[in-house]
């Protein structure tokens, strides 16, 4: 499965490689933004009162007496569950747009999936008028996080109109932020706001994340797809060891990031050796207890972050490196 981000400018390049790579769990693709409305974490601000988009100054943000007096819509649309509220207008999405009509054509599929920036990396990443994150302030966080359960809900609507099978990924660059001086939330607060945005996933509930992760914390969650960065931190897992069974039983599935998203890495690797660095940490998880069976019915392969700022030939290296490695997995443990 992919990511999303990949540096081709044209959505065709980009869809003709995902379904040569990853033809049966197609990824929406984030692509360069030709304007900010495009990019991913004020995309997934888009309609969220007070948002203030300048083109020219590439600067978003929220304006404070805009945000005070139409909040009390935002709150009656969560409590309502008016999805629509948080849907995305063509201008805020072409691309989505444009991928949801390719992928209304047809073809074998196996599921359809795409991401929205989560609560806590956009609560640091969106500034109001002072240039204060979103997330300092208690009550403008939370509203963010009505926000996203509207706009999660609304995404899972239109994806699930075209398959059975819809996986929406909160993308979370910045968890391993809690308890941190720049983050006022520790796991208690940031995992309520986390749940709070997952359940409003109708669908398969994920998390990308390229840095660390508390597993026992993030487990507790629903979380039911975790995207993690294997390639640099696939031992961490042992720590969370005595907890998987359970995620699996409740038909968890772990996205090991084992491709590396970095070019310097990618001119030293080939599917054999991530095979031989996946089975690794394989092993080491089976020591300690851990179902090999259970891991490999539950594993996808992936890159262990965007490829956006690779070379496209880089980027395309990266993707043919997933589809060979998952072949190579598939033909020895014969997985169907």
């Amino acid at each position: 499965m992919a990511q999303g981000g990949l540096p081709h400018l044209y959505l065709k390049q980009a869809f003709d490689l995902l379904q040569r790579t990853t033809p049966l769990l197609v990824t929406c693709p984030i692509l360069p933004y030709r304007s900010l409305r495009e990019q991913e974490y004020v995309q997934s601000a888009a309609g969220f009162p007070g948002l203030v988009i300048e083109q020219e100054a590439e600067r978003a943000y929220v304006d404070r007496t805009n945000l005070e007096r139409d909040i009390d819509r935002l709150s009656l649309a969560y409590l309502q569950d008016d999805v629509t509220f948080a849907a995305l207008k063509t201008e805020d999405a072409p691309l989505l747009m444009d991928w949801l009509h390719r992928i209304e054509q047809g073809g074998e599929r196996r599921a359809l999936k795409c991401q929205v920036v989560g609560p806590i990396s956009l609560g640091l990443q969106l500034t109001d008028d002072q240039q204060r994150p979103l997330i300092y302030d208690p009550m403008l966080h939370e509203a963010l996080a009505q926000h996203l359960v509207l706009r999660v809900s609304w995404l899972a609507t239109q994806i699930g109109k075209l398959t059975s099978d819809v996986i929406v990924c909160l993308d979370e660059p910045f968890l391993d932020a809690f308890g941190s001086p720049f983050c006022p939330l520790g796991w208690d607060d940031g995992a309520a706001l986390l749940e709070m945005v997952l359940k409003g996933i109708t669908g398969c509930r994920g998390l990308f994340t390229s840095s660390s992760i508390d597993w026992g914390r993030l487990l507790e969650t629903s979380v039911e797809l975790v995207h993690f960065n294997a390639y640099t931190y696939g031992s961490s897992l042992l720590a969370a060891a005595a907890l998987l069974p359970d995620f699996f039983e409740r038909s968890g599935v772990l996205v090991w990031g084992i491709v590396p998203a970095d070019e310097s890495m990618l001119h030293l690797e080939t599917a054999t050796t991530l095979r031989i660095r996946f089975e690794g940490f394989l092993d080491e998880l089976v020591a300690v207890g851990v179902s090999r069976d259970q891991i490999l019915a539950s594993a996808l392969i992936s890159t262990n972050g965007s490829l956006a700022e690779l070379s496209i030939d880089m980027a395309e290296q990266a993707m043919m490196l997933c589809a060979e490695l998952s072949a190579q997995l598939r033909l020895k443990y014969r997985l169907e």
